[in-house]
């Protein structure tokens, strides 16, 4: 009789035991599903290519990330290296890594934000379990910053990569904090590496900056309160924080776009503001036509943010008198607007009013508010689970489809810019880019229109220098020379310090063989501008060869070849020249070194071939020269013809 209770009670245990093993279990499965369904809907942004907002810059003309070097990993890290006007050197050195593995492919750096993305659902699920340890709750928060439309500009946007890295370390950081303030052992330990997550953080990208405000949240949603005492544990966090902040300040302000921003009132930026947040909300329940670049409103819908005050004003009182206790709403709200603060424009920080991707992280914080109403709704209501499921995964699928939708529009700068244009017609910014991009097709024609479309609304757009400097450049292709000097000189009279027009005047000034005012602008931008730049030294290099100064070309093609040796336009003029003083041991060395950068060099081939001539070595002069037939038929085709016949009776 006695063992029975003995059996009855150890039988008891056994549920419980599996229970909470199949529960995990449970979980671990939704969130795979939820990280599948993610890949599938960001998918499209495997076959997306570089772009001209930003992507540019960051990847494919950046010469920082060509070198991982010690020397340059250090450069990288330097306090006053800014790439674009942000001090982010773990996101810099992410790309050196892939560009040392892949070098210039899309598909690889848009891959690995992918997989960021999906590490950074596994961790918000993570999270929402230890603070709720509710699966319902879980998979409805994760399952919205999973795939929710307003994802995918930090997503699929190859120079975005700061936001799905910094991110990543922020949740780790977070994730240890949690351990730390549950009274988990080895307390110094977790602190320990929530400090150094949260360095990595910041160094990824100085959004991460607000993250000791989260950590008072999390002590608020386990403690029901704010309290002062446990301020103390966040104070190095903070001094951390400050250190950060004023580094990225300066970094903003080395910028030549941020020097030009249009500087509002101190009432403006507070009118703005207010207009962010409503916004950002709106987009939360609706978001409806996405792009990646939303102007400031129009006079015409300036009373929108005239209102705006009011709204949030009015919103704040009613959460205040009737929701003041209700924790899921309190820590939601608080969350987004704490995260969100720095970047709703009472700094400037750019051409745009708001920005999708400034939402990757506060947006955590209403959707697990969403997940908490929605979850205490249905236990509140058993009898309607079914009708709420029904809606909520019916509103997913609807943001599966958005999502994907969206992500393709980041194809090319066609479909993005086109995008941007269908929200906004007057859009300076996407018809400047967008004419580019024609321009780039050779549609210079095309490209103007658009160019000059951008020009008209130069009122509201602080980077109207790029405008005219794509309109130099179209005329510069087109041998419209004079024009295209008339656009660059406008473009450095409102931006005196914009290397990009500086270095195309001086291509203009070499097409019209003006050589020494193109040394001169080429000259200033190495000194001044852009010190290292290889395409400057190469440039300087052309002008300096077609104005029989030599040994100065050689100096340069050097000095391009020693910032990128795989420079294989540079090794070829400058195995020209040594073929011209009859240096043929050097020239071949340069030509060898230029085939194997880039073994469709058909000038590489084609001046090879012509050097073993010289040196009678014909047999490999044919050889070569049967390449630059393969590479181009059209290319010399009678100096093929008389190796042929040479060859034919030559001794070999």
């Amino acid at each position: 009789m006695k063992t029975k209770p003995q059996t009855t009670a150890k039988q008891s245990q056994k549920p419980a035991g599996y229970k909470q093993k199949n529960e995990t279990i449970s979980l671990y499965f939704s969130l795979a599903g939820i990280i599948a369904l993610t890949f599938i809907v960001f998918s499209p942004a495997l076959n997306n290519e570089f772009v001209s907002w930003d992507d540019y810059n960051y990847i494919r003309d950046n010469a920082v990330i060509r070198d991982l070097s010690l020397k340059n990993i250090l450069h990288i890290f330097h306090y006053k290296t800014f790439i674009m006007g942000n001090y982010h050197p773990l996101t810099i050195i992410s790309y050196a890594i892939e560009y040392k593995l892949f070098g210039i492919q899309p598909l690889y750096y848009h891959l690995n934000n992918i997989l960021l993305h999906l590490a950074n659902v596994w961790l918000v699920g993570y999270i929402l379990w230890l603070l709720t340890r509710k699966q319902t709750i879980v998979i409805v928060g994760t399952l919205l910053f999973a795939i929710h439309p307003m994802r995918v500009e930090s997503v699929v946007w190859a120079a975005e990569r700061k936001d799905v890295l910094y991110t990543l370390f922020y949740l780790l950081a977070l994730l240890q904090y949690i351990y730390y303030s549950s009274g988990e052992k080895e307390k110094a330990k977790h602190y320990g590496y929530s400090m150094f997550f949260f360095l990595l953080s910041i160094l990824s990208k100085g959004q991460a900056v607000v993250l000791p405000l989260t950590f008072i949240l999390i002590d608020y949603w386990r403690t029901g309160e704010f309290s002062i005492r446990r301020l103390t544990d966040k104070i190095p966090f903070f001094i951390l924080s400050l250190i950060f902040g004023l580094l990225a300040v300066t970094a903003q302000s080395s910028s030549l776009t941020a020097q030009r921003l249009e500087h509002h009132t101190l009432f403006k930026r507070i009118l703005y503001a207010n207009y962010n947040i409503i916004a950002y909300f709106i987009k939360l329940i609706y978001p409806y036509k996405l792009a990646c670049l939303y102007g400031y409103p129009p006079e015409n819908k300036m009373w929108q943010v005239f209102v705006s005050p009011f709204i949030v004003l009015s919103a704040t009182v009613y959460l205040i008198l009737r929701h003041r206790n209700n924790k899921p709403v309190v820590f939601g709200v608080l969350f987004f607007l704490s995260t969100i603060f720095i970047v709703i424009q009472l700094l400037p920080i750019g051409n745009a009013i708001i920005a999708d991707r400034y939402t990757y992280i506060p947006y955590i914080g209403l959707f697990f508010m969403i997940a908490l109403l929605i979850t205490g709704y249905i236990e509140k209501y058993p009898a309607r689970r079914k009708t709420v499921n029904t809606i909520f995964y019916i509103q997913i699928g609807v943001f599966c489809i958005a999502s994907f939708n969206q992500s393709q529009t980041w194809r090319n700068n066609e479909t993005l810019w086109n995008q941007a244009l269908k929200i906004n017609p007057l859009e300076p910014i996407a018809h400047s880019s967008l004419g580019l991009y024609y321009i780039d097709l050779k549609q210079y024609q095309r490209g103007i229109d658009h160019i000059m479309k951008s020009i008209e609304n130069s009122n509201a757009f602080s980077e109207v220098f790029k405008s005219y400097n794509n309109l130099g450049k179209a005329y510069s292709e087109m041998n419209e020379h004079r024009k295209a000097l008339n656009a660059f000189n406008k473009a450095l009279a409102v931006a005196p310090g914009f290397g990009d027009a500086l270095f195309n005047r001086g291509l203009t000034y070499t097409d019209m063989r003006l050589y020494d005012s193109a040394i001169a602008d080429f000259t200033y931008v190495l000194n001044t501008l852009q010190p290292g730049h290889p395409e400057s030294y190469y440039s300087r290099g052309l002008a300096y060869r077609n104005s029989d100064r030599l040994d100065s070309a050689i100096a340069d093609y050097t000095r391009a070849i020693k910032v990128r040796p795989t420079y294989s336009d540079a090794l070829t003029n400058r195995g020209n020249i040594y073929f011209m003083r009859s240096q043929y041991d050097l020239a071949i060395q340069d030509y060898n070194l230029a085939i194997k950068y880039n073994p469709n060099d058909a000038n590489a081939w084609l001046n090879r071939s012509k050097t073993y001539y010289v040196k009678r070595e014909y047999t490999k002069a044919f050889s070569d020269a049967q390449k630059v037939r393969e590479i181009n038929p059209t290319i010399e085709p009678q100096y093929y013809q008389m190796l042929q016949q040479l060859l034919s009776g030559a001794p070999k």
